[in-house]
């Protein structure tokens, strides 16, 4: 039993194989603001027909599709496809962003250095973001392919959603422990610095940076980081050694792709906090 079904949608991710035959076909994913549909095949005849069909699902191309939907394999087949025009379709119904403006989130982001007490941290934070690129880079990295907060912006409004969280919180558990503020700031701001290197923007779709994915965006961060640290004059060791760590373990256990689990309370906080915000956001 089958149902065809007509849609307009935006290519995220393509590749190519190969039937048992040997006439090649296209696998795709597409989406829209409110769904995604994975694994849709678009079949061939030939490789005349791949090199015009690859440019048609090109990613972040809007398509207009024409389908199959085959209930007893759960498969969909692509029969036709149309490049739409920008006066088409309108943007916004395929790409998600932040429910924030951007420009508050960058504002928000720097009042909170700003308002960092410890001079090391602080001048540390200023000399990283002092960077044009890495500033650029940070404010258009999106913190996923696929998971939470993956849009353009994304891994921005990650960041300032976990500092909200923090100031909420910081007061009640000042009262009873001695947790070192400026220490949990730094680790939200560049717990997942590494992404810069990890994830861009492509065509308006998240796509992994070739390469990246041979370290993580832990041990990237960590480098870059550690860079910053050395242009310091006197960055004391102890705390050169708390920032890194917040960085390589914020996942906090290893079977979740944390380099070292958690060894001190700040790491802890900061990984709830991570949790919090990127779990809430899968279910957003």
């Amino acid at each position: 039993m089958s149902f065809q079904f007509k849609s307009k949608m935006q290519v995220i991710d393509q590749s190519v194989a190969t039937t048992k035959m040997g006439n090649p076909y296209i696998i795709v994913s597409m989406r829209d603001i409110t769904d995604t549909l994975r694994n849709l095949r678009r079949w061939l005849n030939d490789e005349k027909q791949l090199e015009i069909q690859q440019k048609i699902f090109e990613i972040g191309n809007i398509l207009e599709i024409e389908c199959e939907f085959d209930k007893k394999y759960s498969s969909i087949t692509v029969r036709d496809a149309k490049i739409l025009t920008p006066s088409e379709y309108d943007i916004e119904d395929y790409v998600a962003s932040p429910r924030i403006n951007k420009n508050e989130l960058i504002e928000y982001l720097f009042e909170t250095i700003s308002n960092i007490r410890n001079d090391k941290i602080k001048e540390l934070l200023e000399e990283i973001f002092n960077n044009d690129d890495i500033k650029s880079r940070y404010i258009e990295c999106p913190s996923s392919i696929s998971k939470h907060h993956n849009y353009k912006h994304g891994n921005l409004e990650h960041s300032v959603n976990m500092i909200k969280l923090f100031k909420t919180l910081e007061d009640s558990y000042n009262r009873n422990t001695n947790l070192d503020n400026d220490l949990i700031y730094a680790g939200i701001i560049l717990h997942d610095l590494g992404k810069i290197f990890e994830y861009s923007i492509y065509n308006g779709v998240p796509a992994i940076i070739p390469g990246s994915n041979l370290y993580g965006h832990p041990i990237l961060g960590v480098e870059l980081v550690s860079k910053f640290m050395k242009r310091i004059n006197k960055f004391p060791n102890d705390l050169k050694n708390k920032v890194r760590h917040l960085i390589l373990s914020h996942h906090s256990k290893k079977e979740w792709g944390s380099v070292v689990e958690p060894q001190f309370p700040e790491a802890e906080f900061l990984h709830y906090l991570d949790m919090v915000d990127s779990r809430y956001k899968l279910k957003d």
